[in-house]
């Protein structure tokens, strides 16, 4: 179910998921016009209407707290990934530090590293696995900046400088890989769900003259929670869906490696 919904686009997941939550709200109210009287309902709209209030605001509160914590969480996500394009675009112009050989080499791992992440990672974190293509090449760069011996007070500092550089990036990509492991637990989703249906149901004690409003009424209720529960979705996974974070972060950093091979 959830590699379908990541797999089509929003509008038609999210559309299925709006109607479908609009009819069913409305079979619920069918089911309860038949079986509890309309004169019942009408007598009891004051106090189903205090209930009502509480209730749908304090889900509100609710489903508004987890939809800004999954914004946030995207947008942390994002943040990670241009921190690490540029600290690999960081560290590839460091080498120019480097006697020519070593340079040559760990520009080498750096560009294996980006296609690595770029044609090998970003495909598997789409399908919400946990990469691990992009190890080989950093821990190659690693080695060679381990084994190199600066000869001159100049290369001992670059290679501090690198060395530091090369730590941040790799918590730049240990926090890419959680948050593409990282996603909504699944009790929320059930809180989320019950929720929603406790709010929606509530709407079945109002006694209308009129059904059809009343139907309206209570479509219009599951279709607005509806759409919120489809934002919390389209952002639950940073990197999966229509919705994601793209690696074009990685693609501009490539791009500028040609600039300055072309001068």
């Amino acid at each position: 179910m959830v590699d379908w919904i990541y797999n089509h686009p929003v509008w038609l997941w999210g559309s299925i998921l709006v109607l479908g939550a609009a009819a069913l709200a409305c079979l619920g109210l069918c089911v309860c016009h038949r079986v509890v009287r309309i004169e019942v309902r009408r007598a009891h709209n004051d106090l189903a209407g205090f209930s009502i209030a509480i209730i749908s605001v304090v889900y509100a509160v609710l489903l508004a707290f987890i939809a800004v914590a999954t914004w946030e969480s995207f947008a942390a996500a994002d943040n990670v990934v241009q921190a690490e394009a540029g600290y690999v675009g960081n560290l590839y112009r460091d080498t120019r530090g480097f006697p020519q050989a070593i340079g040559e080499r760990m520009r080498a791992a750096l560009a294996q590293y980006t296609e690595a992440v770029i044609g090998s990672e970003w495909p598997l974190q789409r399908q919400g696995e946990v990469p691990s293509a992009g190890w080989k090449p950093l821990y190659g760069l690693h080695a060679e900046l381990v084994a190199f011996q600066p000869a001159t007070p100049g290369q001992a500092v670059i290679e501090a400088e690198f060395l530091r550089t090369l730590n941040e990036l790799y918590k730049a990509r240990e926090a890419r890989l959680t948050a593409a492991a990282g996603h909504i637990p699944e009790v929320i989703w059930w809180i989320i769900g019950i929720g929603g249906a406790l709010t929606t149901a509530f709407t079945y004690l109002f006694g209308f003259e009129s059904f059809r409003l009343h139907l309206t009424m209570t479509g219009a209720v599951a279709a607005s929670l509806a759409l919120v529960v489809v934002l919390i979705v389209a952002l639950d996974w940073p990197f999966r869906g229509e919705v994601s974070v793209s690696p074009e972060a990685y693609v501009d950093v490539q791009h500028s490696w040609q600039g300055e091979a072309d001068e």
